[in-house]
């Protein structure tokens, strides 16, 4: 069974704190990037179709927000 709307905005809003702390107290860039791959892979396959442009706008309004790196995602 895939998430409701609202597990999807738990996990999202889990996804914004981590990137968030990462600023602050930068990881290697290398694994930071493969941690944020891997979470949007997921955080993807547990979205529903009808879902997955909203969920794909609040993530790159995410990215945005923390700085114009590019994650290549």
């Amino acid at each position: 069974m895939l998430p409701d709307s609202e597990h999807l905005k738990r996990m999202l809003a889990s996804m914004d704190v981590a990137i968030a702390s990462a600023e602050k107290w930068p990881p290697d860039e290398d694994d930071f990037l493969t941690w944020t791959r891997a979470s949007v892979r997921v955080l993807m396959f547990e979205t529903t179709e009808a879902d997955r442009d909203w969920v794909n706008g609040q993530i790159e309004k995410m990215l945005a927000r923390h700085g114009p790196k590019d994650f290549g995602l």
